[in-house]
């Protein structure tokens, strides 16, 4: 719990949403270790609200299999499992290629402006090594063009599937700092550039394979460190 900042809640959302949407953005972001443990007195304290709303939102993350919580009430991030990462990545490589295919007709010149920003930033983590915001334009990138589809019924399956991968972007973003001290510093937006290409010339099956070969990318190389 040391390194993640839950803020107290007061607005008129409801307590438990504000105290689930913060976990959520906490689990997306991989902000908690897989095997972490936390109970609902020490995570009410640190919201400032009772236990009702932290025990309610614990059950929607496990609900959505983001948590496992055990008979005495205590939420865990389930740990890593190659074969769920398999699962995971399954999926992934359906939902995420399919969303670029719907979104490609339906960017246009403000949405290339704003994923080239997004770019600039992503790229110049690697300079400053600030593994969480390199994390943060990652996904900025990716949801743009989720978004774009104007499908939300997509982009939350999507989500969900990021939602479930948090353990395993905590587990990379440990070993990023090594990762860029090699010559994956030099290309690891590659595939964000290449999809930024295919967007400006009007080539759709090029902007489709990018993002097919960004999310490959990714799970390789989880797999290649958990395989170690």
């Amino acid at each position: 719990m040391a390194d993640v900042k839950l803020k107290p809640v007061r607005s008129r959302q409801t307590v438990q949403d504000q105290v689930y949407a913060q976990l959520r953005e906490a689990l997306v972001s991989g902000a908690f270790e897989a095997g972490q443990g936390f109970t609902i007195p020490a995570l009410a304290d640190s919201f400032g609200t009772s236990h009702m709303p932290v025990r309610e939102a614990l059950r929607r993350l496990a609900a959505e299999n983001a948590l496992r919580i055990s008979s005495t009430g205590t939420a865990t991030v389930p740990p890593l499992d190659i074969e769920e990462l398999h699962k995971i990545c399954e999926v992934r490589l359906v939902l995420e290629p399919a969303a670029a295919r719907l979104a490609f007709g339906r960017m246009d010149a403000s949405d290339i402006a704003a994923l080239k920003e997004i770019l600039v930033a992503h790229q110049r983590t690697g300079e400053t090594g600030d593994i969480v915001e390199m994390l943060a334009a990652n996904r900025a990138f990716h949801f743009h063009i989720y978004t774009a589809t104007g499908n939300e019924v997509l982009v939350s399956q999507i989500e969900n599937l990021w939602l479930r991968s948090g353990p395993y972007v905590r587990y990379l973003s440990d070993r990023m700092g090594d990762l860029l001290r090699t010559s994956y510093k030099s290309g690891y937006t590659s595939h964000h550039e290449d999809m930024l290409a295919a967007l400006e010339s009007g080539d759709e099956a090029g902007f489709v394979q990018a993002m097919t070969e960004d999310v490959t990318a990714t799970h390789e190389l989880l797999f290649r460190f958990l395989s170690e």
